[in-house]
């Protein structure tokens, strides 16, 4: 008896006919709380409690499940016709993203995936995702993973291929997988995928999963917004940069030898006198020749 009020437990009404009037759908859960005298029988209060508990749980865990059900609906694509690619301004393609088909982009070694109710109901998103520059964080001690491989661009634009006013969420996150680089094996459960903005360095890091596809070992993660930038990074700060080499200029001192340096205006002076030497040389030359020939006429005559 607790505060006046036996419980007593109405086992007819499990076993009535099912169908009757007064048939009890749930079964012998359901509990009369009788005003009772002490001639009634009793149920001790450790069971009463235990029944109780088991009522409520059932009753919490199918309103639960219909709460559940209702918050996620059969997802409903935007009304019109939706386009199968998507082209920018610049003649970029982009995959059309739905909520009724999700979407898929398949690359050399990279995708990107959105399953069935991950765009929200009424919207849809364009997205392309291609292969980037190098990726590398040298010298970015601050940062807690050292990122390598290369950059995965995820580009985003409307239906109509606009860009997008704000970043496009998600109502659960997408798939991106990208190759594993080298050497990033051997710690394979420090590796991550990292969302990242290489134009100031940010690191976000994404639940993350292995696995192995027909192009290799690929490291994957959930994408809850676009667009944005995915790389492989392993737990641990980069490594400083080395420091950058001093060039030391050295003046080179020629022994003294003792010897005197002609000074300019003297070199022009012998030079002059060298050319006048020349010339008159030339000219005593040319005077000899022609007495010769002189000579040499006159004795013929």
């Amino acid at each position: 008896m607790i505060n006046g009020f036996t419980m007593e437990v109405d086992f007819n009404a499990s076993i009535r006919r099912k169908g009757s009037k007064d048939a009890n759908p749930y079964g012998p859960l359901m509990i009369d709380i009788r005003r009772a005298d002490r001639r009634r029988l009793a149920v001790k209060p450790l069971a009463a409690i235990a029944l109780i508990s088991i009522s409520t749980i059932v009753f919490n865990s199918l309103h639960i499940t219909e709460t559940a059900r209702a918050s996620d609906p059969t997802p409903v694509n935007p009304p019109g016709e939706i386009p199968a690619i998507v082209i920018d301004d610049t003649g970029n393609v982009y995959e059309v993203f739905t909520p009724r088909e999700g979407g898929t982009i398949a690359g050399d070694g990279f995708s990107f995936e959105a399953l069935p109710g991950d765009v929200p109901s009424a919207l849809l998103v364009a997205v392309r995702m291609t292969k980037g520059n190098p990726a590398s964080n040298a010298g970015m001690t601050h940062h807690r993973y050292t990122i390598g491989g290369h950059y995965y661009v995820i580009g985003a634009v409307d239906g109509a291929g606009k860009p997008l006013r704000s970043p496009f969420t998600f109502r659960k996150p997408a798939m991106a997988c990208v190759p594993l680089p080298s050497g990033y094996l051997a710690n394979i459960d420090a590796v991550r995928l990292i969302a990242t903005d290489p134009a100031v360095g940010s690191q976000t890091v994404l639940t993350s999963t292995s696995r192995l596809d027909r192009s290799g070992l690929q490291m994957c993660g959930y994408v809850g917004t676009v667009p944005t930038t995915v790389v492989v990074g392993m737990e641990g700060s980069p490594a400083p940069l080395p420091p950058t080499p001093v060039v030391e200029v050295q003046i080179v001192e020629l022994p003294v030898t003792g010897g005197a340096a002609i000074a300019t205006k003297s070199l022009a002076i012998v030079l002059f006198a060298g050319f006048a030497l020349l010339g008159l040389a030339w000219a005593v030359a040319r005077a000899r020749n022609r007495r010769a020939k002189q000579l040499g006429q006159g004795s013929l005559t």
